[in-house]
């Protein structure tokens, strides 16, 4: 069953384009509203915009799925961003973050309360006298499977570390990213009110 859902992450991905980040905030009680978000992310709940189209205007978007609140970035998945939406995690939630570029990095980030978890691919984190799966905190109970999405000496990975990782998001949350999500109506916060300049890919070279 969980093979089925990483294969549906792997055919989903290509559909995603060449970078976005992903969260996912749930509080432990109660409900987290799109009001309440935008106050944990430090900015007015008057500054969201209506439906748009976050791959044109540059803003973050935010889904309100059942008790918890998604955001999707498709302009930059650079640490500035991140330090925002960070802001969702804390004391009485569960929070995840994905981000992919297209020049095929990946990182996972969980914090659940004080408890947090991180992955780097390709290039697992690197800390000297720790190894690296021991950084995995909330994500220990998939290890066997993360651990796969590397290459080896011997093999390429033997699974997409990407969709493995959203594979997991949907585990723990019980939120699964798909066209329905995709589709349904979301709320914007604009680069204007974010502060961050959107992120521009330097050319490819041919």
């Amino acid at each position: 069953m969980f093979d089925e859902i990483v294969a549906r992450y792997g055919d989903m991905l290509d559909r995603l384009g060449d970078f976005f980040a992903y969260t996912v905030t749930i509080p432990d009680s109660g409900a987290l509203t799109l009001d309440d978000a935008v106050r944990r992310l430090g900015f007015d709940p008057a500054a969201l915009q209506g439906p748009g189209e976050p791959q044109t205007s540059g803003g973050l978007s935010l889904h309100q799925v059942g008790k918890g609140i998604v955001t999707l970035d498709w302009t930059s998945s650079g640490d500035d961003r991140k330090q925002v939406t960070d802001r969702l995690a804390g004391n009485g939630f569960r929070h995840w973050y994905l981000a992919f570029d297209i020049e095929g990095n990946t990182i996972m980030y969980a914090r659940y309360g004080e408890g947090e978890g991180y992955l780097e691919h390709p290039e697992p984190v690197d800390i000297p006298f720790t190894h690296w799966t021991d950084h995995f905190g909330p994500f220990s109970p998939y290890t066997d499977l993360l651990v796969a999405g590397y290459d080896s000496e011997e093999a390429e990975a033997a699974v997409d570390i990407t969709a493995a990782c959203l594979a997991v998001i949907e585990a723990e949350s019980g939120i699964r990213l798909d066209d329905e999500l995709l589709a349904a109506p979301y709320s914007v916060l604009p680069l204007s009110v974010l502060g961050c300049p959107p992120h521009v890919p330097a050319p490819r070279e041919d």
